[in-house]
């Protein structure tokens, strides 16, 4: 398998199921993972594949899966500043949802929740996450593939990125891609980085000059 094998797609509602599963499997080891879920067993990856599935099917988010013919090697997800946060009242409504998925996990879950909201920018940006690629192809560029296009994306409109990682091996492949660190955090006990990809100021500057020009000419 060579990287020019990979097309980048759309996520397809067929495609959910699937996707939900990879990125229970890829993440279930992640600290904050292990912290409220535990150990991976069955019943706690279920657990987790369906957090992701919430998450998939929203149709404020949007997602994205890296394929070789038919085989899913790796999904990321995004959304605006808009939609990434759940008010009060949205968590409060969907709490008997919440306890039904998560159960005794649900109170770590919120913890979780609330504290990577409490860093989440104040000013617009696009809120990027998850990203996970499947065990097997991991180390093989599907994951810098993926980040590739999202950066494409936040550069052809000028918008500024944001994410979170509790995984310290993460952050020098996010900083590669133009994102620092704005703030680190203690939860469960283990280090969780929040980073920023500011806009590439040539790019505005140049994207500005040329509506200028269009004006002008118009």
């Amino acid at each position: 398998m060579v990287l020019t094998d990979i097309t980048i797609e759309r996520l397809a509602t067929s495609d959910i199921y699937r996707v939900s599963v990879l990125l229970a499997e890829s993440m279930c080891t992640n600290p904050n993972h292990i912290s409220i879920f535990g150990d991976p067993s069955s019943a706690r990856m279920e657990k987790q594949r369906k957090m992701f599935e919430m998450v998939l099917s929203d149709p404020k988010n949007t997602s994205f899966v890296a394929k070789v013919n038919d085989e899913i090697l790796g999904s990321m997800t995004y959304t605006t500043s808009d939609y990434c946060q759940l008010s009060k009242y949205e968590i409060f409504k969907s709490l008997p949802k919440y306890i039904k998925m998560f159960g005794r996990s649900l109170a770590p879950v919120l913890k979780w929740r609330k504290n990577w909201a409490n860093h989440d920018l104040a000013s617009p940006h696009v809120h990027f996450g998850p990203l996970a690629v499947q065990k097997s192809y991991q180390g093989k560029g599907v994951g810098k593939l993926l980040l590739s296009e999202f950066c494409q994306y936040l550069d052809e409109s000028i918008q500024v990125g944001y994410l979170e990682t509790d995984k310290k091996a993460n952050v020098p492949l996010y900083e590669y891609f133009g994102f620092k660190v704005i703030a680190t955090d203690e939860l469960f006990g283990a280090r969780n980085w929040f980073l920023v990809r500011q806009v590439k100021k040539n790019r505005a500057k140049n994207d500005k000059e040329s509506q200028t020009a269009d004006n002008n000419y118009i």
